[in-house]
């Protein structure tokens, strides 16, 4: 992060050569023999020709019976010089001695403490940028919207995020169109205070400025989401959806859960549908069994079998295949069930097999296989929790099991 935001850093100091307002200025109280070399500097400054710069200014620092308003405009032009070759330590000690010659007037003492307090923020000093900012802060009238930014990031260096608040929100409020790089310092700001619903409207703006960005809409359905904003979360994902932005598996699960959480279950079938088709969303147990899902949320159990039988088959427990057995036996598919309800046994952690064999029971007595069925009741009987059932489908199969023998010895006796 501490990248990102010194990456955004806009200098404002003057990297372009001085404009002739400047050179005017320069020129007033100085020596005349002073003045002509610095506008001579400054001419090749223009030029990139940052030795010939330094070798004028350097060659003026040596003379004698230099006043406060010559040195300090030598040591802001070496200041300059070093700052466009990239030394900033070096343009920050030239900078420091020029403000120490207390020589410059306002407009070019105010422009200097600022650009101090950039470089001072670029070399990672956050205590010397802050006392020069508020210094800069309290010389002006108007400040403009960058000085708060520039405030606000130095407090979010110094991990000062409460006093952040101020200065980043007045730089978003003073701009009639924010930055990019400022409403992205205040969702940084908002999220380390857990200040969430700031973070959604912040958001919110960052996806209105830049709606081609995915970030942006996916943060945002994020932390609608976590606000318990479901219906929000589901907007913002179709519209970034319809705008072809979601392409990764993680995106397009997000939005088949809410779909099926704000009951849409057809929309999140074919949405996972066409993801698995595509190549987008990855064939696991889960992406599966939230297909199955929702077929079974519209009440398409048919639709449900093959995609959960998947899921099942995938999965590292037996849960899938259990949930599987049960469709299958309340459509009486006896078969079937019993056969997933093994597969699910198998798996099945010490706890769940009671009811899983309470199951495979009730399989076993559906196909009228009573010695069966009674063997997986007398095994379920062992759970506590299924205790009571287990018992009550032995009865009865000892019951149907005496009503079989008695049919089948009056069919005998009639037959003899």
């Amino acid at each position: 992060m501490v990248a990102r935001i010194l990456a955004s850093l806009v200098f404002l100091v003057l990297l372009a050569p001085a404009s002739a307002e400047e050179k005017k200025r320069e020129s007033v109280g100085l020596d005349r023999h002073v003045a002509e070399k610095l506008l001579a500097a400054n001419e090749l400054l223009a030029k990139d020709q940052y030795d010939g710069a330094l070798e004028i200014v350097d060659a003026l620092a040596k003379r004698r019976r230099l006043g406060p308003p010559e040195l300090a405009q030598i040591h802001r032009f070496r200041g300059y010089i070093h700052l466009n070759q990239g030394k900033m330590e070096s343009a920050a000690q030239e900078f420091e001695k020029s403000l120490a010659q207390q020589a410059l007037d306002l407009v070019a003492e105010q422009g200097m403490t600022y650009s101090l307090a950039q470089i001072y923020t670029q070399l990672g000093q956050y205590d010397r940028a802050l006392a020069l900012i508020d210094r800069w802060f309290a010389s002006v009238e108007s400040p403009k919207p960058d000085a708060y930014y520039l405030k606000a990031m130095i407090l979010v260096q110094q991990e000062n995020f409460r006093a952040a608040v101020e200065p980043a929100e007045k730089a978003a409020a003073l701009s009639p169109q924010p930055k990019e790089s400022w409403l992205q310092l205040l969702v940084a700001i908002y999220g380390n205070l857990k200040d969430y619903p700031n973070v959604a409207a912040t958001l919110e703006r960052l996806a209105a400025l830049a709606p081609g960005k995915k970030v942006y809409w996916v943060q945002l359905a994020a932390v609608q989401s976590y606000l318990a904003r479901d219906a929000k979360a589901l907007a913002t994902l179709r519209l970034a959806h319809e705008a072809d932005l979601l392409t990764e598996d993680k995106e397009l699960r997000q939005l088949a859960r809410l779909l099926y959480l704000q009951e849409l279950p057809f929309q999140c079938a074919k949405l996972m549908e066409d993801g698995l088709a595509a190549g987008n969303i990855a064939t696991d147990a889960d992406s599966y069994g939230l297909l199955s899902n929702c077929y079974l949320a519209a009440r398409e159990a048919e639709l449900a079998l093959e995609p959960l039988a998947r899921a099942a088959e995938l999965s590292s427990d037996g849960e899938r295949y259990v949930l599987l057995g049960q469709i299958l036996l309340q459509r009486e598919e006896f078969e079937s069930a019993l056969d997933a309800l093994e597969k699910g046994l198998a798996k099945a952690k010490p706890e769940r097999r009671g009811s899983v064999q309470l199951l495979i029971g009730v399989a076993q007595l559906g196909s009228e296989r009573y010695d069966l069925a009674e063997r997986a009741f007398r095994a379920a009987q062992g759970d506590e929790k299924v205790r009571r059932a287990a018992e009550s489908y032995i009865k009865f199969v000892q019951e149907q099991r005496l009503r079989h023998e008695q049919q089948a010895a009056l069919r005998t006796a009639w037959n003899g």
